[in-house]
């Protein structure tokens, strides 16, 4: 059945792109953006595919790497034109106070400066990665994808996040089973100010978990105190933390970075 739904979903998908001729993609390397890279640059040809891509201190230092290098390791080493463009969110006063609306300043500030790129390139079409899913609950973000006139091929196409892992995995992409990604500063509280040595600690905190195994996994401050943090962990880990000998050694890195106390989350994620 799943083979069955991801060919459907891939001719729904190319007949998408179709209609657009020429597209420029707000490309992070995360799932759903390299699905429909790859889509895009199959069904269009590179040569009508700008890709459009954003490094920021919001981003890890691996998270970049994969992005950058995501066309040469698929398949794709000539005729490529990635423009990659350098904000700096941590000097938009908006977006350091960390308000409910951080998302929305966020992404309208960036997608405006795709959109600026995009078209000193000659293109006209601004296409990302949302599917369907990410249309439910309350997402900020998805304002400023309305206001600046995005288009959502994967939402047109009827994909939610399971077609486009499915999908993923039959076109022999490897981030088909990579965890749901999102910036450093989600992990941030609202209303605690997002600092440069607030990003690069949960990066660290989150990298040493990985030593582990433990891909994929949050770090969350807390705003009841700074050496306070919240583990978030995919499913398969809990398994590994339940070991006591990997649980205190995990306690002790953190203690070494400052951390007083580490509270684990029991629901699993994505």
């Amino acid at each position: 059945m799943c083979g069955l739904q991801g060919e459907s979903g891939f001719e729904r998908l190319r007949a998408v792109l179709q209609t657009y001729g020429r597209v420029a993609l707000a490309f992070s390397g995360g799932v759903d953006s390299s699905l429909l890279l790859k889509c895009a640059f199959d069904t269009l040809g590179v040569g009508n595919v700008l890709v459009l891509f954003a490094r920021s201190e919001l981003l890890t230092a691996a998270e970049i790497e994969r992005a950058i290098q995501w066309p040469m390791e698929n398949g794709y080493a000539d005729g490529v034109v990635m423009e990659i463009m350098e904000p700096h969110p941590l000097g938009w006063k908006e977006f350091v106070r960390n308000a409910a609306d951080r998302c929305y300043c966020c992404k309208h500030r960036m997608y405006s400066m795709f959109r600026e790129s995009m078209e000193n390139c000659g293109f006209s079409c601004l296409i990302d990665g949302t599917n369907v899913d990410d249309l439910k609950g309350d997402r900020a973000g998805l304002r400023a994808i309305h206001e600046l006139g995005v288009r959502m091929p994967l939402v047109e196409a009827g994909f939610d996040k399971a077609e486009v892992r499915a999908l993923s995995q039959q076109l022999g992409l490897a981030t088909w089973k990579s965890p749901s990604a999102s910036c450093l500063a989600t992990r941030i509280p609202t209303g605690m100010p997002i600092t440069h040595q607030r990003l690069r600690r949960i990066e660290l905190l989150e990298k040493e978990l990985e030593r582990f195994g433990m891909t994929g996994c949050r770090v969350r401050l807390s705003g009841e105190g700074q050496d306070i943090v919240q583990v978030e962990l995919r499913g398969k880990d809990f398994e590994v933390i339940a070991d006591s000998g990997i649980r205190l050694t995990i306690l002790r890195l953190f203690q070494n970075h400052g951390v007083g106390k580490v509270l684990l989350n029991l629901e699993s994620r994505p």
